[in-house]
């Protein structure tokens, strides 16, 4: 007997594919990284924006771009510091400290120049206690000359300091300061800022003009830039447009995290690629390029665990099938059997044919029948004198009929196996393919039919993604304060298309996107929408012949890390038109939202039960709320 799933235990499993968070990871994190394909567009002297939603290893890169990062992977080898091409100042945005940089007490000006001096402090910060860990750890260490740190002091109304240990004690103590006056807010008393960017530009020129560092490159790395305010997008946006020959910024953002692209000069706009690089890691890291970048993370993370053989391929791990043997899995023959009933007394004269038929082949004589409302003998007679033809719809069509084999039935209804298949329901997200992989061979290790090592049968393959999917769904209600909205969206989409993917027969085949009407207004949408994107309850492409980029030019699809809990298809493939009405009514009144949608699409959901999965949400489904 199987044993209950869980993701928290055995450790051997856990470790190495369970932890996925650069936070959690510490000193491992650069253990186990992989450079990804786009890397060395990163390590140019140009400002980049690195765009990925949660999980697709922004994180992880930017920090491997720091000094700190790449002393790690250098393992520690000090004798190569002073030949860097560059030193990289890694800083996460923390929404507990820049959301203290807002409220009545100022006006919008004022808080612009408070936060612009604490930006000050902190990158000033950041390149000084560089300065101090290089001239700790470098043969050849570096110190600013006692005039620098005494200008730089100045510039930034701290105490004066003679000396680099003594500007870095100073620093601290003056953001300390700083933070601990922004709780303690006079509007009347504000401290003496700093002109934004100055201290900055001549620290980093100080820096470059010393032997240790002439012809190098500083990059100040911000990680999180979503977490910023509106205006401090602004504040940091100038910096960014204005930074020179001095230092370049690495962002690491959200898609639609970026939500102001102008300067403190509101008729100045950032713009690429004549300002910065902008890196989508989605696209950067699709189709093969994501398969076997996912493979050899992986393959590194599993030689960390004694469960598995040195030299490991996970992708032997995770066999996939093939159409037919999926469908034999789904009980085609019985379903072939009855098909060959049937003609055996209504057209009889196509016995022998389709006795020698394998059975996937004639569940599709069957499915077009019906598709067209004609009848077998129809179909048979069309297949005999257009056999070419025949064939390329076997290949259009056959993965839709794996779909309709179990329908209505308990149980595994479609097969969500093989290493290709996980690669894309993660949808170029590493973290989502980790957990795919983590949870199939934990459920494999507590299998009492199957051995560590040994490929992972189609069936625990198919729990895994229907748990990793369950898992996601009750998370996204935590992640955002449009939570319980997302949540209710993914549940009514997700609904749709299992509808529509378990009755293909006289439709549209693989209904898996949705487009948005160009003249619509999105009004409450537009919200929904964004955060959707950003905390991947849904992705988005360009729409075809589209140039513009509001978020009507785009196609929308559910996540494919959800399709196996949903039980549609994973494949970005034929889309329907919803309005921003209806994608509401899915959030407001779900069992009335739900119901126009299909009947639109000549489907009904009353005549489809629930997937066993999805019966832990019946009163969802049941009532509008």
């Amino acid at each position: 007997m199987t044993r209950a799933p869980a993701f928290d235990d055995d450790e051997s499993i856990t470790d190495p594919f369970g932890i996925y968070r650069a936070e959690w990871l510490k000193d491992a994190l650069f253990k186990l990284f992989t450079k990804p394909a786009y890397y060395p567009e990163l390590e140019t002297p140009r400002p980049c924006v690195l765009v990925g939603g949660r999980g697709t290893g922004k994180t992880t890169v930017l920090r491997c771009l720091s000094y700190e990062g790449r002393f790690e992977l250098d393992k520690h080898d000090a004798a190569h510091i002073n030949d860097w091409p560059y030193y990289g100042f890694y800083y996460r945005v923390n929404t507990n400290r820049v959301t203290a940089f807002r409220g009545d007490e100022l006006s919008d000006r004022q808080w612009e120049r408070v936060f612009a001096h604490y930006l000050n402090l902190v990158f000033c910060g950041q390149v000084v206690e560089f300065l101090n860990w290089h001239a700790k750890t470098a043969p050849q260490g570096a110190s600013l000359p006692a005039s620098v740190c005494q200008d730089v002091a100045d510039a930034l109304y701290l105490d004066p300091a003679n000396d680099q240990a003594a500007l870095l004690t100073n620093i601290h103590r003056g953001r300390r300061r700083f933070e601990a006056f922004l709780n303690n807010l006079d509007a009347g008393a504000l401290p003496p800022l700093s002109l934004q960017g100055q201290a900055i530009d001549d620290l980093c020129q100080a820096v470059l003009d010393m032997p240790e560092f002439l012809g190098k490159n500083l990059f100040f790395i911000v990680d999180e830039f979503e977490n910023l305010l509106d205006y401090q997008q602004v504040v940091l946006n100038t910096l960014i447009k204005h930074c020179g020959p001095h230092y370049t910024f690495k962002i690491g953002v959200r898609d639609l995290g970026w939500r102001r692209r102008s300067t403190l000069n509101e008729n100045e706009q950032l713009v690429s690629p004549a300002d910065y690089e902008r890196i989508d890691i989605e696209q950067r890291l699709e189709g093969e390029q994501f398969v076997n970048f996912a493979a050899d993370v992986c393959n590194l993370r599993a030689q960390v665990s004694k469960d598995f053989p040195s030299g490991l391929d996970i992708a032997r791990i995770l066999p996939a099938l093939s159409a037919e043997e999926e469908a034999d899995l789904l009980g085609v023959k019985e379903h072939a059997a009855r098909i060959l009933r049937y003609i055996e007394v209504e057209c009889p004269q196509w016995m022998d044919e389709a006795t020698a038929m394998a059975p996937l082949d004639l569940s599709l004589v069957d499915f077009w029948a019906r598709s067209q409302q004609s009848s077998m003998t129809a179909v048979f007679e069309e297949r005999r004198r257009e056999p070419k033809s025949w064939d390329d719809r076997l290949g259009n069509y056959k993965f839709a009929v794996l779909f309709t084999l179990r329908r209505h039935k308990p149980g595994i209804r479609k097969y969500y196996a093989g290493w290709r298949t996980y690669t894309l329901m993660a949808g170029g997200n590493i973290r989502y393919l980790l957990e795919l992989v983590g949870q199939a061979l934990l459920l494999q290790k507590r299998d009492d039919r199957s051995t560590p090592g040994e490929p992972v049968r189609p069936e625990l393959q198919t729990q895994a993604a229907t748990q990793v999917g369950r898992k996601n769904l009750s998370e996204l209600e935590g992640l955002s304060v449009h939570g319980a909205q997302l949540t209710k969206l993914l549940l009514g989409l997700g609904r749709i298309f299992e509808v529509l993917a378990s009755e293909p027969e006289g439709h549209t085949p693989e209904v898996t996107q949705f487009t948005l009407p160009e003249d619509a207004p999105l009004g409450d949408a537009e919200k929904l929408l964004s955060a959707a994107v950003m905390h991947l309850a849904l992705v988005r492409s360009v729409a075809n012949k589209r140039t513009d980029l509001d978020l009507k030019g785009y196609d929308y699809s559910v996540h494919p890390i959800y399709s196996a809990f949903f039980v549609f298809s994973y494949r970005r493939k034929r889309k329907l038109r919803l309005t921003p009405n209806q994608l509401m009514a899915l959030v407001r009144e779900p069992k009335t939202g739900i119901r126009q949608i299909l009947r639109q699409n000549n489907r009904d959901d009353e005549d489809y039960p629930l997937p066993d999965q999805l019966r832990l949400f019946e009163g969802f489904y049941e009532a509008d709320q």
